[in-house]
């Protein structure tokens, strides 16, 4: 049997493992563009901000993990065809490389702008170990910056900038910072944070130009205003990698669609991680969401699958956790929900820096965001995704009583919502 993972991170690191667990001694061959060992993504915006020292260890496992897992690494090169018929992937240099089980787990990239100048010189995404090292590059003799979008992303690349002594502003489209995953409210405290500790940060402007010649020198935005900068990343969000999909029976919508084996409409092809569309166990719909935690579930569900082991994936949910200037972040579900049927509870203490809102359908939790004081988003985020009836302490999740010892009662009477796994967690 030749097994064959297309990408290198959380995903594969999952596949790897679930089937070295059961066969070790097929071929098992792992082909990524990126030429680093598999990383955490995750620790780019940490290393960046200096909260790890600079040329500080990301990776996911050890140098030695391909070697003891028998994996042939074909790093540094990039898939661009894939034969369903001959079952071969084919890559950039021409060479062909069998499978008679496939994985992608491509990932996803920093979605483009569409604006003039993209393509110049200093003008970055912010999502592998290439961009972490270009820009520590880049700071080196930058004096400004600019860094567009309010997200997790764009908020953690300017912290980080800020990090390097460069002047950096924060241009945002819509009308407050983090405005997809938090209300107004929340967001403006983080935008009177970031200005505080001198981050500019720039409200409902969509840039039209990156000036300069072959570098980039500044941005020109719709109303006419220019901000110079060496530097400007684009964190505006990320879009699957779904090209080798493109011309198979492998059905895409945005991602790459699989059932809940991760297996898609091609026989003997999978896909897991921030590639694949899978089921939203709060939202009840399919998505994709792009989290650590999810894509590696997925990929040993995927491993299994390859080699015949029957796993399901029981879905994931949304979630965002970040810490901006010592203030810690959470947001997981449905938080700004829309259309009839939600009850929603908020409290903004500004003095203390405290943020917290829940977000009800019925009797169950179906959203919530923490700022400030996060300890209880673990029991939060167990009630949302194995959506447990929640009547009997809803006014003590109201009140933000949310310790074990008010919910533990409930899930010893609801315990088979939970798994053995998920149980073990809230009792410990």
């Amino acid at each position: 049997m030749n097994y064959v993972i297309i990408g290198n991170s959380a995903a594969a690191v999952g596949a790897i493992e679930a089937i070295r667990e059961v066969d070790t001694e097929s071929s098992l061959i792992v082909i990524s563009a990126e030429p680093e060992s598999a990383y955490s993504r995750a620790l780019i915006s940490y290393e960046l901000a200096g909260w790890l020292p600079q040329g500080a260890n990301l990776e996911l496992r050890s140098s030695s993990f391909y070697k003891e897992k028998n994996v042939q690494p074909m790093l540094g090169r990039r898939a661009i065809g894939l034969d369903t018929t001959t079952k071969v992937v084919v890559l950039d240099d021409g060479e062909a490389v069998p499978y008679d089980r496939l994985l992608l787990a491509t990932g996803g990239s920093p979605q483009k702008t569409g604006v003039p100048g993209e393509e110049k010189l200093g003008v970055f995404g912010f999502r592998t170990y290439g961009d972490l090292i270009a820009i520590h590059q880049a700071v080196k003799n930058a004096r400004q910056a600019v860094v567009l979008g309010g997200g997790c992303i764009g908020l953690q690349a300017a912290s980080g900038l800020h990090h390097h002594k460069v002047e950096t502003t924060i241009a945002i489209a819509s009308d407050h910072p983090l405005s997809q995953i938090a209300d107004a409210e929340c967001g403006d405290f983080f935008q009177a944070l970031f200005e505080k500790n001198g981050i500019a940060v720039k409200t409902g402007l969509q840039p039209v130009e990156f000036t300069g010649a072959d570098s980039v020198e500044g941005v020109r935005f719709y109303d006419g205003t220019s901000v110079p900068a060496q530097i400007v990343i684009t964190g505006k969000g990320v879009a699957p990698n779904v090209e080798l999909a493109q011309g198979t029976l492998i059905r895409v919508d945005r991602g790459i669609l699989v059932n809940d084996h991760m297996a898609t409409d091609e026989a003997g092809i999978y896909a897991a991680g921030d590639v694949a569309v899978t089921w939203d166990r709060v939202a009840c719909q399919s998505t994709i969401n792009a989290v650590w935690p999810g894509a590696y579930q997925q990929g040993r569900v995927a491993g299994f699958n390859m080699i015949g082991v029957q796993r399901r994936y029981d879905g994931s949910m949304r979630l965002n956790a970040a810490e901006f200037f010592g203030v810690p972040f959470i947001s997981m579900g449905i938080v700004k929900p829309k259309g009839e049927g939600y009850e929603t509870h908020s409290r903004m203490l500004k003095e203390k820096g405290l943020y917290w809102k829940l977000v009800f359908q019925g009797n169950l939790l179906v959203g919530a965001v923490l700022m400030g004081k996060v300890e209880g988003a673990g029991v939060l985020s167990n009630l949302m995704r194995k959506r447990v009836d929640v009547s009997t302490i809803k006014d003590d999740l109201i009140a933000g009583r949310s310790d074990f010892a008010r919910v533990l009662p409930l899930v010893k009477v609801q315990s088979e919502a939970f798994g053995e796994t998920e149980y073990r967690e809230l009792i410990q």
